[in-house]
Parts: C-alpha cells; structure tokens; sequence
C-alpha cells in the first residue's frame, strides 16, 4: 500500500538566487516551488530558470524536506 504524504508535516528547503544569500524556509501544507519562492520573499524573473537539488524545475515541482531551490539566469547559446 503506498504512503500517503503527511501535508501537515512541516519541511525544510533552501532557497537562492545565483549570487545571493541563501534563505531557509519552512513549508507547511502547500510545498511547491511557487510556494517556497512565495515564502522567501523572491519573485521569479523571466530570464530565470529553476532549479531543484541541480535538476530542472518549474513552478509546480513538489519539494521535499531538504530540497534545495535556486533560481540561475537563462544563458541561450549564440548563433
């Protein structure tokens, strides 16, 4: 039987802007990256892209206790 996810339970993640400081949040219920952006006082520019624990992510990625979020610039390559 699959466990079900305790969204009561209150986790843990970091949260960065490439050449910023890190903030640490706590996340009760809702845990999506949206979320966690939305508690560290940090809007998402649209040059910006997500990442979680080094992978790609959008704004809905479901974190977990001890995910780290950082937001980098969208570097495009050259002609």
């Amino acid at each position: 039987m699959a466990r079900k996810k305790n969204e009561d339970a209150e986790i843990m993640v970091k949260v960065a802007r490439t050449g910023s400081k890190v903030v640490e949040i706590a996340l009760n219920g809702n845990r999506e990256v949206r979320d966690a952006l939305e508690a560290a006082g940090i809007s998402k520019k649209e040059s910006e892209e997500i990442s979680v624990n080094g992978e790609e992510a959008n704004l809905d990625y479901e974190l977990e206790d001890g995910d780290r979020v950082v937001l980098t610039k969208n570097i495009e390559g050259g002609l």
